[in-house]
């Protein structure tokens, strides 16, 4: 017999081996495999395992000596190289900066099912060096930062809905560099507000020159087109009639409670005002908004117990940018529904803690 109980052997046409346990009457010889199995092989199919040569003449097993290993040298061309940002040199004193932020569905299909990936965009011929952060709850915490060449965009970070719709704001810090003869320009500092921004809707996403999918675009440094600013643009007439509105505003005051302490004001409008303004939606959100922060200053400022917002039901994208808010801005402050039986389902009471 070539092998005893014990020895290692692996087979010789198929992968693997064992241990051999024992030989059959007809000269099979069984070997425990690692997983628990015994197996019958002709033992011309089997061959010593484990660094043991076999003296075939006499039939006796030697150890062979392994031989020394030589530590293998690493070449030169297999060294990890740092990635090597080039900066450009000696650009003219009139080279334009411009930096932008990018928010692009991850998957196809309807945008409120995919995760949104964040983009940063160098359309320029300066190399940046950025740090980005996120704004929630009122804190800033670090998501990325590095060293971008000309004319590149950089992937960021992965968002969901859920964790963008916390997020009121993304800050971004940046330099523009270059080597040689240069012209100083002025570094970026800037918070960039999402809270007018729904990420779930596809018709804020727009095509663009930068991605083959349509994308929502904030600048963030040097002019753009005005189909990708972050800023709602209001006709001056609209601000006066603001201004005017404002100055003149009539809180309602519930007669029989003329010394309240309770603030009411009505951002709510009706679809016919909807209709007949020239304004965007977002334009109008953002008037509203306005008068919403004015007011709860104005009830804060004068020591106020309670602030009932009346933003109507609608679509309910007014109630809930209200709420976000209030949790971002004034955490401090309880919120609920307000008396359904005086104002229906369409406002909001505040209660304001002063210490």
């Amino acid at each position: 017999m070539k092998f005893k109980k014990g020895d290692r052997v692996r087979f010789l046409n198929d992968v693997g081996g064992g241990s051999v346990i024992r030989y059959d009457q007809q000269g099979q010889v069984y070997v425990l495999t690692e997983d628990g199995f015994e197996i019958p092989v002709n033992e011309k199919e089997l061959v010593f395992a484990g660094g043991f040569a076999v003296n075939r003449e006499q039939d006796e097993i030697h150890p062979v000596k392994p031989e020394p290993v030589k530590p293998e040298q690493p070449k030169p061309e297999q060294k990890e190289r740092a990635v090597v940002v080039e900066l450009p040199a000696n650009l003219p004193a009139d080279t334009p900066v411009h930096l932008l932020l990018g928010i692009v569905p991850e998957n196809p299909g309807p945008v409120f099912a995919s995760n949104l990936g964040c983009y940063l965009i160098n359309d320029s011929a300066y190399a940046v060096y950025y740090q980005l952060g996120e704004k929630t709850a009122g804190v800033l915490r670090y998501i990325s930062s590095g060293l971008i060449e000309a004319d590149t965009k950089c992937y960021l970070a992965s968002y969901d809905h859920t964790t963008l719709s916390k997020m009121s704001d993304m800050h971004v810090q940046a330099l523009f560099l270059s080597r040689g003869r240069y012209v100083k320009k002025a570094p970026v500092d800037k918070l960039i507000s999402l809270n007018l921004v729904n990420f779930s809707k596809e018709s804020y996403f727009r095509e663009n020159d930068y991605f083959e999918q349509k994308a929502i675009l904030f600048n963030v440094s040097g002019d753009e087109p005005p189909e990708y600013s972050d800023e709602i643009v209001v006709p001056e007439e609209v601000k006066a009639l603001k201004n005017e509105a404002d100055s003149s505003r009539e809180v309602r005051q519930k007669k029989k409670e003329e010394s309240s302490d309770t603030l009411e004001v009505d951002l709510h409008l009706d679809e016919i005002t909807m209709k007949n303004s020239q304004l965007t939606p977002a334009a109008i959100l953002s008037l509203q908004m306005s008068r919403f922060h004015g007011a709860i200053e104005e009830a804060i400022g004068k020591n106020m117990r309670r602030l009932v917002v009346i933003h109507g039901i609608g679509q309910g994208t007014l109630k809930m940018q209200i709420r976000k808010e209030l949790q971002e801005k004034y955490p401090k402050y309880i919120y609920q529904d307000a008396s359904f039986r005086e104002y229906g389902f369409g406002a909001t009471m505040v209660h304001l803690v002063h210490e």
